[in-house]
């Protein structure tokens, strides 16, 4: 199944305002989401849909300030967590790059190599499931997170990527 590249965005020559907006909400949601959904796979499909798409309608110098607000606001409001929060402040960093990741690989092999959207975007996943759990593995090693992690930035990273990357794709086909 081939996406044609003009039909799946909204291409248009916009105006900085109009894009500034975009962004805007983009990185609300992307924010609000983590504090009003409360469900970690949930959450996690919505974030990797939205970096999907805005990194597919914007440059990845945009894309990069909008991939540090998901964990922010689980951080500050320790609802997905819990008692694991704190935890998470030596995971951010790998987060942050492996949302960003995502991002970068979905662009680049769609839109730059020309490849299949859910081929792209399926490779991205994998990449972003690998980075972020040969990370939170040698965080787990040097005795900095605990066990739970192992499952939570493995299995879970990829079910969420991958399924966030279909929603976007099935959204964008039905335009």
């Amino acid at each position: 199944m081939f996406i044609s590249r003009e039909k799946f965005f909204y291409l248009s020559q916009n105006n900085t305002k109009d894009e500034f907006l975009r962004l805007t909400f983009y990185g609300m949601l992307l924010f609000l989401a983590p504090i009003f959904l409360g469900h970690q796979i949930l959450v996690g499909i919505i974030v990797n849909a939205l970096i999907i798409s805005v990194a597919l309608e914007h440059s990845l110098k945009k894309v990069a300030l909008l991939c540090f607000l998901p964990s922010i606001a689980v951080v500050l409001t320790g609802f997905l967590f819990g008692g694991l929060t704190s935890y998470l402040l030596w995971v951010l960093p790998f987060i942050w790059g492996s949302n960003f990741l995502i991002a970068f690989l979905s662009k680049k092999l769609f839109l730059q190599k020309k490849k299949n959207y859910f081929v792209s975007t399926g490779i991205a996943s994998i990449m972003k499931t690998i980075f972020l759990f040969v990370s939170v593995s040698v965080l787990f090693l040097f005795g900095l997170v605990p066990v739970a992690f192992l499952t939570l930035f493995g299995v879970f990273q990829l079910i969420t990527a991958e399924s966030g990357a279909i929603i976007i794709g099935f959204l964008k086909l039905r335009k």
